[in-house]
């Protein structure tokens, strides 16, 4: 394998883990062998760029017959550790944190040890079968400690906007350092903690604006085309 996962530059970084995502739909579908074409259409880049980005792996496919998916799979989840399992302490048991635990892949590599919320009514239940109950958004730092044994790895926040710096925080002062803030609040940490920001309603709206400059008007058949 060329170079260590640390040498790695971080926008490779996330763009394999788009990769991972996309040989686990391949996988998924019975797809054995793709093409750099293929992977690189798939993942939304331009194929000279998958294939620098999977030379960082050690990762070379077949000339006029492609990659192994299985093999690249596994190379890939190797180098993102994601072959061994993290720890994951979820803040935040409304219908984001719930939409996540159901789609956002937890099981392929995390494990979600621990989950908080403010809202009382929910604290004490059990969101999904065999996962931790819900502890009170107050008891992050106490629960983290817990996990003395088991430390948590990383932190997702999907609290309200009002809760998401308490929450941040609290996860920072047990001495996560890793956080994935999937709320629109800007968060304010040590320069040490990473913070992967994910808007969704900034998303959209950079979809949307592609989709209007995308756009194309057609004249209807008939109508004359007018020119400044």
């Amino acid at each position: 394998m060329s170079g260590s996962a640390t040498e790695i530059p971080e926008p490779t970084v996330t763009r394999l883990a788009t990769y991972l995502h996309v040989l686990h739909s391949f996988g998924q579908r019975g797809v054995l062998v793709a093409s750099s074409g293929q992977l690189a259409t798939a993942a939304g880049v331009n194929p000279a760029i998958l294939r620098k980005d999977l030379s960082h792996v050690g990762a070379n496919g077949v000339r006029g017959v492609g990659y192994d998916v299985g093999r690249l799979t596994a190379r890939i989840s190797m180098v993102l550790h994601t072959d061994s399992t993290h720890t994951v302490a979820l803040a935040g048991a409304g219908w984001l944190g719930r939409a996540l635990l159901a789609h956002a892949g937890f099981g392929r590599g995390f494990r979600v040890a621990a989950m908080f919320d403010a809202d009382p009514d929910v604290v004490g239940t059990v969101v999904t079968p065999e996962g931790p109950q819900v502890a009170a958004l107050s008891t992050i730092a106490e629960v983290c400690a817990g996990h003395g044994g088991e430390p948590i790895e990383i932190a997702v926040i999907a609290t309200t906007d009002a809760d998401a710096q308490t929450a941040c925080d609290a996860f920072v002062g047990a001495g996560v350092r890793q956080l994935l803030n999937v709320t629109p609040t800007t968060l304010n940490t040590d320069s040490d903690v990473v913070v992967r920001q994910v808007d969704l309603a900034l998303e959209l709206q950079v979809l949307a604006f592609n989709a209007t400059r995308s756009r194309v008007r057609r004249p209807v058949m008939g109508e004359e085309t007018v020119t400044a």
